[in-house]
């Protein structure tokens, strides 16, 4: 008899309460990670990876979940951007970017300035790309642990390139896939969810983000509940910062949008709100780090071989 999925273990799309969009619970969701001694036991933390459509909202729902913001006016991800979060005990934060054999230290302000420099640098100006990845090291006493990479989204036609960068990231079992949808776009013809559905056939690992809400609440709760597209472990539709609004601001309207629009307040609300999405990605960590641990270590370690490269 087969083992139960991912997907049998947890029901994601019922199981995560609402809850209240405030700091702590934003940095403090994935906290039973953090004592775990991942590293000693030879496990890798799960790496949470967003692919999607050029447009769909993929630097904003990172921003949304780490609190930071990466990207300036104008600015969009041409190299893969991999964040790794992690807790110190020093009140002074430290913020670096490596990338090319060098270390860049910035600080929250500017982060944004320091990764389109850096950008520029790897992958020329314009619109060009590169799949040399570009890391953010941020240690601060108030997150914790995680690796999360937002990479390039995708165009109409399909550049081939970015599409490899994609498949790279998303190929290895031990990645969660969040892939990004726009509510303002039919879900069927994504080019996001065809490439993860060729690495994630069952998707046993995918979660799906349906950002823009606000912009396209007409026909949204027919889409996540029929779910023509099978994502895996369904989805959570989110409203992202708007403007010059706080993360605070933003988590206030977004409760606001989904308590009290007339179309957008039906949708259930186990499956709105970034506090929801933070939730559900700590769940499906922990359930992925529990199944990695009951791995025999020889089985292990000859797994990580395959590891993605980029993110070692």
């Amino acid at each position: 008899m087969s083992s139960p999925s991912l997907a049998e273990e947890h029901d994601f799309t019922d199981e995560a309460p609402i809850v209240s969009p405030n700091n702590d619970h934003l940095h403090n969701i994935v906290e039973g990670l953090s004592n775990l001694n991942l590293g000693r036991e030879g496990i890798q933390r799960p790496t949470i990876v967003l692919v999607g459509g050029h447009g769909y909202g993929m630097s904003s729902v990172l921003e949304s979940l780490t609190r930071l913001s990466f990207r300036g006016k104008g600015q969009s991800t041409r190299v893969p951007l991999v964040v790794k979060l992690q807790k110190s005990s020093n009140p002074v934060p430290e913020i670096y970017l490596e990338y090319k054999g060098k270390n860049v230290p910035t600080d929250e302000e500017h982060i944004a300035n320091a990764i389109g420099t850096a950008t520029d640098e790897i992958a020329g100006s314009g619109e060009r790309v590169s799949d040399i990845p570009l890391t953010l090291h941020v240690k601060k006493a108030d997150v914790l642990d995680l690796t999360l990479v937002d990479l390039p989204g995708l165009r109409v036609p399909v550049d081939r390139k970015i599409s490899k960068i994609l498949k790279k990231f998303i190929k290895p079992e031990e990645s969660i896939i969040l892939n990004v949808l726009s509510a303002t776009v039919d879900f069927t013809t994504c080019e996001s969810i065809r490439m993860s559905r060729q690495v994630d056939k069952t998707g046993e690992r995918t979660l799906s983000v349906v950002s823009k809400a606000d912009m396209a609440p007409e026909g949204l709760l027919q889409k996540v509940t029929a779910d023509d597209v099978s994502i895996g472990l369904g989805y959570v539709c989110v409203r992202n910062r708007i403007g010059d609004e706080s993360f605070d601001e933003a988590r206030k309207e977004e409760e606001l949008l989904f308590s009290n629009h007339p179309l957008l307040s039906v949708i259930n609300k186990n499956i709105v709100g970034i506090p929801v999405l933070a939730d559900k990605l700590k769940q499906i960590q922990d359930v992925m780090i529990s199944r990695l641990a009951a791995k025999p270590p020889l089985r292990r370690s000859t797994r990580s071989k395959f590891l993605n490269p980029y993110l070692r």
